[in-house]
């Protein structure tokens, strides 16, 4: 290995905080680890990943580690953001993760947790979710520009429940953070934690209504919107009650003409936080193919949802600006 500067080997090679090494299983790593020799400038090998450390080694790794000078290969790049996603916290404490890097560990780590809350609806599935829904609250709100990589990313070749559920978080936080410039950090939490969760109550949905891929019929119909209320009842069971959480929840599929469901509710009934999870909803369902319905790009999503006078023209237009000026890309 040719010799570098200690600074220049990040291009690389990450090195290692001791909160990410204390969550690597103790004598087996799953990645390799290299100590940066200062008196040559080279990396060499000290473990390996699967093979177990002795005593020696594992004091040699955690010395190294308070000294700075504990690496891993950015060719283990996959492992490690498994690893980090199964802690998402340990991101607010890596200086040296890639902004895209962060971006693939916290929308994994959602889409873990919530995939399997959607599995088993119960208390104990939610409290994982709630953890890093606050982890990323926490790295938006420290920057909210940071908001803007995560938009490129969002599902738009399938409809999954969890995926859908985070374009709807990713795009309802930014249309508030364009509203509210970044007032209200409870208020931000709790309209978050609502966006995740406004779709919970698919679960409770026959999974062939929930994928079908053709129109559902009248009988299909009712059964899928009855999804809203079993959101509700899911958000109590978890034991949710604050009404910012809710509002996201029982009114995205509100329309503030009165045309929308369960509640018919007009404008003059539906909350800011409803607003906001309506929008983002329609958005996230447009550019997924659904029900017989095909995908439409992002950019026409944000056409078309601007165009509809049953959604808040003020909300719609944030979004078609992003878009049409490029903020973002159209594929």
């Amino acid at each position: 290995m040719s010799k570098k500067s200690k600074e220049s080997i990040s291009e690389e090679y990450y090195p290692i905080s001791m909160e990410i090494l204390q969550s690597f299983p103790k004598y087996r790593p799953k990645v390799d680890l290299f100590i940066f020799q200062e008196d040559i400038s080279q990396l060499y090998p000290v473990a390996k990943k699967d093979v177990r450390l002795t005593n020696e080694q594992l004091e040699n790794i955690h010395e190294a580690c308070k000294e700075g000078i504990l690496f891993v290969s950015r060719s283990d790049q996959h492992i490690y953001v498994d690893l980090i996603a199964k802690q998402a916290e340990l991101v607010l404490f890596n200086s040296h993760l890639l902004e895209a890097e962060i971006v693939q560990i916290l929308f994994q780590a959602l889409q873990m947790r919530l995939e399997n809350l959607i599995e088993q609806p119960l208390p104990a599935y939610y409290e994982p979710l709630y953890k890093d829904v606050m982890v990323f609250t926490e790295y938006i709100w420290k920057d909210p520009k940071r908001l803007d990589a995560f938009v490129p990313k969002i599902e738009k070749n399938e409809f999954k429940i969890a995926s859908h559920s985070i374009t709807t978080l990713i795009i309802g936080c930014w249309l508030y953070l364009k509203l509210n410039k970044a007032e209200n950090r409870k208020a931000f939490d709790r309209l978050a934690l609502g966006l995740i969760l406004h779709n919970i109550g698919l679960c409770k949905v026959p999974a062939h209504i929930v994928y079908k891929s053709s129109a559902l019929n009248k009988e299909e119909t009712e059964k899928y919107q009855a999804h809203v209320r079993q959101s509700a009842i899911l958000a109590n069971k978890f034991g949710i009650s604050h009404a910012g959480i809710i509002q996201a929840v029982v009114e995205h599929h509100e329309r503030i003409d009165g045309s929308g469901y369960p509640l018919r509710l007009t404008v003059d009934k539906i909350s800011d936080n409803g607003c906001i999870s309506m929008v983002a909803n329609a958005f996230a369902d447009m550019i997924v193919p659904k029900h017989g319905v095909p995908r439409v790009t992002t950019l026409e999503a944000a056409r078309r949802l601007v165009k509809d006078t049953s959604l808040p023209v003020n909300l719609t237009g944030i979004l078609l600006k992003g878009y049409s000026e490029r903020h973002f890309p159209d594929e």
